[in-house]
């Protein structure tokens, strides 16, 4: 791989994979030597010299911008950190900065609000399949993290019983997957309902899509076993 820029912070990042490209690499991921994944915008190419604004951020996201669920501007603003901005000049070389006045809600240097891939089908499908694969491609809301960590908190104390409880987890994370070992540990009382509908963005309006399946689970107290049960049809499907 090509050598790009060494960063104080990172350290030496190489060009990876080009994803947009005219006479020279426009929009671009990079790795370093820890294999951090880094998305990469040139913003400036003339006379004056070339600027590049560069994120640290995941395989998942770059997926996401790749599929257009996000634009380029979304991924380096909300999906990446470092907020990094690299000048090169004949004269001067690179010169590296932080969360400078490139980054302003303003900025020239940032695409625009509309500055999605406009991918044709099947146009990034190696690409999607290789960021697919990196770092297991984990992702997860800080938010809804929480939630879960302050919940398994609650189910480590034995606290009983635990629907209010379950019942805040269900309603961050749409679904609940509780490992055997705890459950083979613990008095759970009651029942407990959760929407098992897909719980994204993308159906957050659910007047757009057509109601086939809805599931509901119960959870009996006194041999621990579970009881599924299926009451009416809510899961989300786009309308036909």
């Amino acid at each position: 791989m090509k050598e790009f820029i060494k960063l104080d912070k990172y350290g030496q990042l190489y060009i990876d994979k080009i994803l947009f490209e005219s006479y020279f690499p426009i929009i671009f991921t990079c790795i370093n030597d820890k294999k951090d994944i880094f998305i990469s915008v040139c913003c400036q190419n003339n006379e004056k010299g070339c600027k590049w604004l560069l994120g640290k951020t995941d395989g998942i996201s770059i997926v996401g911008m790749l599929q257009d669920e996000m634009t380029i501007r979304q991924l380096l603003l909300e999906h990446s950190e470092g907020k990094i901005s690299v000048d090169y000049a004949e004269k001067a070389g690179y010169v590296v900065a932080y969360d400078n006045s490139d980054w302003d809600e303003d900025s020239s240097y940032l695409p625009k609000k509309d500055s999605y891939m406009y991918a044709e089908e099947g146009e990034f499908e190696d690409e999607i399949k290789y960021f697919s694969s990196l770092n297991d491609c984990t992702s997860y809301n800080k938010e809804y993290y929480k939630y879960a960590l302050e919940t398994l908190g609650a189910i480590s104390k034995e606290i009983e019983p635990m629907t209010e409880t379950m019942a805040v987890l269900a309603s961050a994370i749409g679904t609940i997957s509780i490992p055997s070992e705890i459950v083979s540990t613990l008095k759970v009382f009651g029942k407990l309902c959760t929407n098992l509908a897909i719980n994204t963005e993308k159906y957050t309006n659910r007047e757009s899509y057509k109601s086939v399946c809805n599931e509901f689970f119960g959870v009996v107290s006194e041999n621990l076993s579970i009881k599924l049960e299926s009451e009416d049809n809510n899961y989300y499907t786009d309308a036909a």
